[in-house]
């Protein structure tokens, strides 16, 4: 063999060697890309409480189009979960399963800002009370009347009778002493009282209760101060650019017809502005401390 024979043998034996080792690097690459797991979903857990008696089926299909709107702004789907049991709803936000909650219950998120890490992102603009409401002959006249009376409220320890309790205690009145009884939806409160079971109820101002009970006749002899409605908050799961996105989207909302239409689907009245962990925390001194609540 010549000399240039040789040589151009090397080369291709050079060549070869070249091309074998890349092609075992990229098979060796090509274990690592399929152990990269796929981005998991975030959760929006969306809870009513007692003001609405819908079931979670009925609340997954109000607030899908909601869904979508902060799937768009954050550019990736999410799970939506409808939670009715506050008790699940607690225990959920202390261990940050849920990335984004919105809620009536306002209370459960102010726990969750100032306990487990979460942050307001909007509230409604439309602001919620405690209504109690009597009949329109009924001898009562203001909250320090209910004393001794027959009182039925939403169930013990979830929002409205926090509220409810923090107003009485305000009045000098002991809950505790008091002839209360506790019913889980709001329609079986009105009725109650239109039936004359009880002199006085409470109810949330936005459920259809709260808004219709004085155009029905009735009145209202007493009603709380002004609490955060309808609160969206996230978790720390969500950066601050991503926040920042939802709120923009949600905000932006009532300045179409669209959405107007979403906002008035899951009873956002006026549509949503930017929340403050001040207005939670200053509730949750108001309300005060109740352990069992958390139980």
């Amino acid at each position: 063999m010549t000399t240039t024979g040789m040589n151009f043998g090397i080369v291709r034996l050079v060549a070869f060697l070249l091309v074998l080792a890349a092609s075992a690097g990229t098979f060796a690459q090509k274990p690592a890309v399929k152990a990269v797991e796929p981005q998991r979903r975030f959760i929006l857990a969306v809870s009513e409480g007692a003001a609405g008696n819908v079931d979670a089926f009925e609340i997954s299909t109000r607030y899908e189009r909601f869904k979508q709107v902060i799937e768009k702004a954050l550019g990736q789907p999410i799970a939506l979960v409808a939670v009715r049991d506050i008790k699940v709803m607690r225990q959920s936000v202390e261990t940050g399963a849920y990335a984004l909650v919105i809620s009536r219950q306002a209370d459960t998120m102010a726990e969750a800002i100032r306990d487990y890490g979460y942050q307001p992102v909007v509230v409604s603009k439309e602001s919620a009370y405690a209504f109690f409401i009597v009949l329109k002959d009924s001898p009562l006249k203001t909250i320090a009347d209910v004393k001794g009376k027959r009182i039925v409220t939403p169930d013990r320890y979830a929002h409205m009778w926090r509220i409810a309790n923090a107003m009485m205690r305000d009045a000098n009145i002991s809950m505790a002493k008091e002839q209360v009884r506790n019913m889980r939806d709001q329609t079986a409160i009105e009725w109650s009282i239109e039936k004359g079971f009880f002199d006085v109820g409470v109810v949330a101002s936005y459920s259809g209760v709260g808004r219709n009970w004085e155009k029905k006749g009735g009145r209202v002899i007493a009603r709380s101060r002004e609490i955060p409605n309808t609160p969206l908050i996230a978790s720390s799961k969500l950066s601050a650019v991503q926040v920042e996105k939802i709120r923009s989207a949600l905000i932006a909302l009532n300045s179409s017809e669209s959405g107007a239409a979403i906002l008035k689907q899951i009873g956002v009245i006026g549509g949503f502005k930017e929340a403050s962990r001040a207005e939670f925390l200053d509730m949750l001194a108001w309300l005060g401390e109740l352990e069992m609540a958390k139980q």
